[in-house]
């Protein structure tokens, strides 16, 4: 990155890092200030086993801010995005270095830098080692959430001996540190605080410490038991999942931590846990995907759970967010493992917990003995506010049936759809249900709320005898709610609709960092970005499924997604409340050209952030 009069200097030590490279590997790439934007680093990091940073640190603890400023502490000085200077760094943090997608098992090596190691900037004094150990744990947690496993930070010395004993030696990257020619002997290890799973190793050269009286520079934060041998070798699980065709279900629990269903006892943050979904409920052992509400209940601190087709520790795309304590409900169409599961990681800070449920509405199955899927133009075919499709509010425990075939877009031949539910105006909290039946006492819920706020829900659900669906408001009596439903596609018998591929989630947006879009959305100003081509979707795909989650929002209301751009949406996809970071999963038709377009519907000069992570898509 840029270091001023230093970056000379600084390229200097890169090179004799590269040249050390190239005694066993071609496969280096070198990017250099003044070319060392985010983009540049970015892209050629994917996929990167061993990465290097040599370049500015800037840390926490710092002298300058009293708190943790994410998005600008414990990453890399580079360029700015335009006009590249060595003069002139730019500071992308933590969040930034979790969009790096290394390697599996990478290490990152960090060379010459402030704060990295433990250390304070050059003459600040010696920090305590409290600080210090404070300093090496964040520092390295961007990287291990972007997929390292190893973060070593060596402030004074060379990479040579590192690089080497990576390539050469069938070692523990415990021993490898060790091993060191400037090992000092002087180890502390402790439990990482801010990296679960991790140890972190601090070894001050207390004999012999730097001229401003600094002995923390060298410091290594890994997962216990890796090796050398296990360095970019280990290829991810990867599942090549069939075109499916869906079969839709009366909703079904299938796990409820509260009470020993699926799994026994509460989430642990920053735990995978695994549950059976298959030969469960009436999911059969061929099933490779579901479609299901996932609710967090009982958590002691805010942030989110991913739910997939494998456990990880750190995941980089997540399903559901909420507040400490919220009971909040998602909709999803996600994959199985291969054995027929699904894990859950909450994903907060060490020692938190969190009760899980989920409820099954369908299951796909890879042949053409299901149903096959139309993707519309979203389409709202129920408001109890104006006497569309319901004349008046639900009461509490009353089961209110309302059209959908017919209307919308949807034909009289449809056996499920896809679609995005929001309750509106209640009196009191809880939940709503929505299905195929009439039930004044339902086992599972679509949608869970608080009093009068307004809430949605994404859902794929079976439609019941006559193509209607059913809602019940789940509540104490007397009580009412306002139903809003907006239909976004349809299920058909047959092989004239799209076939549903799943894939393991993928994060294809976030314009808080450069992917997909550059930069917060605008109120009422519509933007439109990639999806074909990208994470593993064809140019052929005709519509995706997902979630979508908006990020520090200056004021409420909501978000629109859909195929076209459209500056003044009548249906909507996600609401939500100003500063709030809120998720809902979506089945979007794609635009021309493989494309998906938002607009954020507020006040006229506010902005959010969005991101959306995809899990599956259809084919013609």
């Amino acid at each position: 990155g840029a270091v001023q009069g230093t970056t000379a200097q600084y390229r200097a030590y890169g090179d004799e890092a590269a040249a050390t490279f190239a005694k066993y590997t071609s496969n280096i790439v070198k990017v250099y200030s003044p070319n060392a934007t985010w983009a540049a680093v970015q892209a050629a990091a994917a996929g990167a086993s061993v990465l290097v940073y040599l370049g500015h640190g800037s840390g926490y603890p710092n002298p300058y801010v009293s708190y943790l400023q994410p998005n600008g502490d414990n990453g890399m000085g580079l360029n700015a995005p335009t006009g590249g200077s060595d003069n002139v760094t730019k500071y992308y943090g933590e969040n930034y270095m979790a969009q790096l997608n290394l390697a599996p098992n990478a290490v990152v090596l960090l060379n010459h830098l402030c704060y990295a190691s433990g250390d304070s900037e050059w003459g600040r004094g010696t920090p305590t080692l409290a600080v210090a150990q404070t300093r090496v744990d964040g520092y390295a947690s961007g990287f291990l959430r972007g997929n390292a496993r190893t973060v070593i930070a060596e402030g004074l010395g060379s990479l040579s001996p590192y690089i080497d004993a990576l390539f050469s030696q069938h070692e523990t990257i415990d021993q490898l540190w060790r091993g060191a020619p400037n090992f000092h002997n002087h180890v502390t290890s402790w439990g990482s605080t801010r990296n679960s799973g991790y140890t972190s190793q601090i070894d001050p050269d207390l004999d012999h410490p730097a001229s401003d009286g600094d002995p923390y520079y060298r410091s290594m934060v890994s997962m216990p038991g890796l090796s050398t041998d296990d360095v970019g070798l280990v290829a991810p699980i990867v599942v090549i999942y069939l075109p499916t065709t869906y079969h839709p279900m009366t909703p079904t629990r299938l796990l409820d931590t509260r009470f020993g269903n699926g799994l026994s006892g509460k989430l642990v943050a920053n735990t995978p846990r695994t549950f059976g979904v298959t030969g469960r409920g009436g999911v059969p052992s061929n099933a490779t995907a579901v479609t299901g509400n996932v609710t967090v209940v009982n958590s002691t601190s805010s942030w989110a759970v991913y739910l997939g087709p494998a456990p990880r520790l750190y995941p980089s795309t997540s399903t559901i967010n909420f507040k400490s304590g919220e009971i909040t409900g998602n909709g999803l169409t996600i994959a199985l493992g291969s054995d027929g599961t699904l894990s859950a990681t909450y994903m907060s800070s060490a020692g938190n917990t969190t009760d899980l449920v989920f409820d099954v509405t369908g299951y796909l199955t890879p042949d053409m003995s299901g149903a096959t899927y139309h993707p519309l133009t979203p389409a709202r075919v129920l408001d109890s506010r104006n006497g569309n499709g319901l004349s008046d509010k639900l009461v509490a425990n009353t089961p209110a049936t309302f059209q959908i075939t017919g209307r919308g877009g949807v034909p009289a031949g449809a056996t499920a759809v896809t679609g995005n539910l929001t309750v509106v105006n209640s009196t009191y909290s809880w939940a709503v249900y929505l299905g195929p039946d009439s039930t004044s006492s339902p086992t599972t819920s679509t949608l869970s709320f608080n009093t009068g706020e307004t809430k949605a829900n994404n859902l794929t659900v079976l439609l019941g005898t006559g193509g209607t669906l059913s809602a019940t408001f789940m509540s104490k009596p007397g009580n009412t709610t306002d139903l809003v439903f907006d239909v976004t596609g349809y299920y058909t018998a047959g092989s004239a609709g799209a076939r549903y591929v799943p894939l393991t989630p993928t994060r294809l947006l976030d314009s808080r960092y450069a992917n997909g879009l550059t930069g917060a959305f605008g109120a009422n100003a519509p933007r439109t970005f990639l999806v074909t081509g990208r994470g593993g979707i064809p140019t052929t795909a005709t519509g995706i499924t997902g979630n979508v989650t908006v990020v520090n929002p200056t004021y409420a209301w909501a978000v629109f997604v859909g195929p076209n751009p459209t500056p003044s949406p009548t249906t909507s996809t996600l609401n939500f409340n100003t500063g709030e970071t809120k998720a809902n999963g979506l089945a979007v038709a794609l635009g021309s050209g493989g494309t998906v377009s938002a607009t954020y519907i507020s006040l006229a000069g506010n902005t959010t952030d969005l991101v959306l992570d995809v899990t599956g898509y259809y084919l013609p």
